[in-house]
Parts: structure tokens; sequence; C-alpha cells
């Protein structure tokens, strides 16, 4: 398994509930920016650093019980980073969306993250 592979599993394990990993997926300066000009993609701009976000994921889950995240293949990976396309559903509803997640040595970064507008059919 590549370094993208783990990191990308990491990353949706954390996005599923396990804030754990935040202190070794994510660098100290670690940013996210969400596409659109909407209050939660602005708010997700503020977020600085692991604990911030996973206090960010931990509110996110709490405002959508049931939401599971999955990996819609394997990531694509450059030296700089990895993208991935990924899958969340919850009641019967299902999007997808992008990330693009550039690294820091070891950790992730930055995170640029856009979520598919309407829902498709599963």
């Amino acid at each position: 398994m590549s370094r993208a592979d783990e990191l990308a599993a990491a990353w949706v394990a954390f996005w599923n509930g396990d804030l754990s990993r935040a202190g070794t997926l994510l660098s100290s300066g670690f940013r996210i920016h969400f596409a659109g000009g909407n209050d939660a993609a602005l708010a997700g701009d503020r977020v600085r650093g692991p604990a911030e976000m996973a206090a960010y994921v931990e509110d996110f889950r709490e405002q959508r019980p049931g939401l599971r995240f999955t990996l819609d293949g394997p990531p694509v990976a450059g030296d700089a980073g990895f993208a991935i396309r990924w899958t969340a559903q919850r009641a019967g509803v299902h999007v997808g969306g992008i990330d693009l997640l550039h690294l820091a040595g070891d950790r992730i970064a930055e995170v640029w993250s856009v979520t598919g507008e309407r829902p498709f059919p599963g």
C-alpha cells in the first residue's frame, strides 16, 4: 500500500468519526477550503490546525447522524499530494466529491474539497 493509499484511507476514516487521527494525520498549520460561498464553506475556511479540524468534523457529523464516507477508487498521487473521489451517504441520500490534498512531509497540510451540489442515485 502506498503512502497516498494510507493517507486517503485515514482521511476518510477521520471524516467517518475517527477524530483521534487528527494529530498524526494533519500538519500543525493545516487548512481546508470548501467550494462555494455558503456559510458552511466560509466556516471551513477559518479552520486552522488539527484540533480545530477535529472539532469542525465532530460538529459536522453531529448535524448529520449516520453519515458515512467511502472512497470511490484509489487516490491519484503526485509528488506534492494526491486527489481522491469519494461518496457520502445517509438516510438514502448520496452525494459525491473530490478532494485535492497537499502534503507537508508525511502529513496533510491543505485540502481543497468540492462536493456535488445534487444527490445522485445510489
